[in-house]
């Protein structure tokens, strides 16, 4: 059993530095763990604060870390045309805003609680560094897409044919002359 978890901002700095090293060092291929990453993370976190966490206790913490930050995009995300403060790292909107969102994201018949309020007034702490753990491994939807969806970035007319209709019938008949 490992010590008693100590989250202060100094122990957070040497986490985040020691699981960039490990991420740099290709410990987490495809946004999953080695049993050697997990090891160092370890062992360098005992090095550098004297506490002794365990596997679990430090993989606790990122997992809950990594849903505050699936959390925050979320939110982030949630809108177009809302605003950024950068001295609070989070959404600025005005209080119309978040009671129309709160109101769409809460659930109470289901006991569900926005999670999203949490960062009404402060974004989360170190969020340069939760970009940096986890921008490649959370989801969000945003690049999701359906089969025939063409952004509007993709869409060209230069590849289509015209179609003409003839006077004397109502076949059609395709012109790729311009092809």
């Amino acid at each position: 059993m490992g010590d008693k978890a100590d989250w202060c901002d100094n122990n957070l700095k040497i986490f985040f530095e020691i699981v960039k090293g490990e991420i740099d060092a290709g410990n987490r291929p495809m946004g999953k763990w080695t049993s050697t990453g997990w090891k160092n993370l370890v062992v360098k976190y005992h090095e550098k604060t004297g506490l002794n966490q365990t596997k679990k206790q430090l993989k606790n913490k990122l997992d809950y870390m990594k849903k505050e930050y699936t959390w925050f995009m979320e939110l982030k995300n949630s809108d177009t045309g809302l605003g950024w403060n950068e001295a609070k790292q989070t959404v600025e909107c005005s209080n119309d805003w978040w009671n129309e969102h709160l109101a769409k994201c809460n659930n109470p018949e289901k006991g569900i609680k926005c999670n999203h309020v949490k960062f009404r007034k402060q974004g989360p702490k170190h969020l340069d560094d939760l970009h940096i753990l986890f921008e490649k491994v959370h989801v969000t939807g945003a690049s999701a897409s359906c089969p025939g969806n063409i952004s509007s970035n993709e869409s060209s007319d230069d590849d289509v044919a015209e179609v003409q209709k003839t006077p004397e019938s109502d076949d059609m008949k395709l012109d790729f002359n311009g092809l």
